[in-house]
């Protein structure tokens, strides 16, 4: 028999077969009855809907972040999550993205909200937001900008970055502009969505503090000691 002969002879089955079983499988299915698309007035305005929902997460989220609610934070993260951050990943809600929020980015000291730098402002083009729902509304990916302050402890062991660790110092801060990159998926057990993925991809930092007129360069060096040669550490190296 040649392939298009099987072929016709397959095709021919297959369409035997399902007129056999459509009635008993499926009863109640019209003729009519087609799956929904992106052109569906109906399903147009359920991802409207869900779109909503991820901008109102987000702005939880930041919101959380500004006032160092990083129980919030860490909550809104689905249990296989990571986050990546300045050249490392950190991995899983209760591990590495615990850490990296309740640890990394200490009270205070990082995830605030904080006006662009004079001279290293963003330009509107790379500020935009937008969302992208799925069809099956299960999944999102979604950027937004920020503008925050960020730290990290000092490494140095002299006595003078010791001492400040004491009084809960010993952390070099500075502005940094940039773009969350995210991906969202929905818990369909509580019916909410969770953050799967986040990376903060940043465009521009500076050596900054409110309510001054001026701002210096800086360099940030990446991430290079993973957990838990670093207890800070990321997971993993980018």
């Amino acid at each position: 028999m040649s392939n298009n002969s099987r072929r016709s002879f397959v095709l021919k089955m297959g369409a035997g077969v399902s007129a056999a079983l459509a009635p008993a499988a499926l009863p109640a299915m019209s003729a009519a009855a087609e799956p929904a698309t992106v052109d569906d007035p109906t399903l147009r305005a359920a991802l409207l809907e869900e779109e909503k929902a991820i901008r109102q997460l987000h702005q939880a989220f930041e919101q959380a972040q500004d006032k160092d609610l990083h129980d919030d934070v860490i909550a809104m993260f689905a249990e296989d999550a990571e986050v990546i951050f300045n050249g490392g990943v950190f991995r899983t809600r209760d591990a590495g993205v615990s850490r990296f929020y309740r640890e990394r980015f200490q009270a205070g000291k990082s995830g605030r909200r904080m006006e662009q730098a004079p001279g290293f402002e963003i330009a509107a083009a790379q500020q935009r937001e937008s969302v992208q729902v799925s069809p099956d509304r299960l999944t999102a990916n979604a950027v937004f900008p920020y503008s925050i302050r960020v730290g990290t402890p000092f490494e140095s062991e002299n006595s003078l970055a010791s001492m400040a660790r004491l009084h809960g110092e010993g952390v070099r801060t500075w502005w940094e502009g940039g773009a969350y990159h995210v991906t969202y998926r929905k818990d369909v057990t509580e019916g909410r969505w969770t953050i799967s993925r986040l990376e903060y991809r940043t465009l521009a930092r500076a050596d900054y503090r409110p309510g001054r007129t001026y701002a210096a360069s800086m360099a940030v060096p990446r991430l290079s000691t993973r957990f838990p040669g670093d207890p800070l550490g990321p997971d993993e190296l980018v």
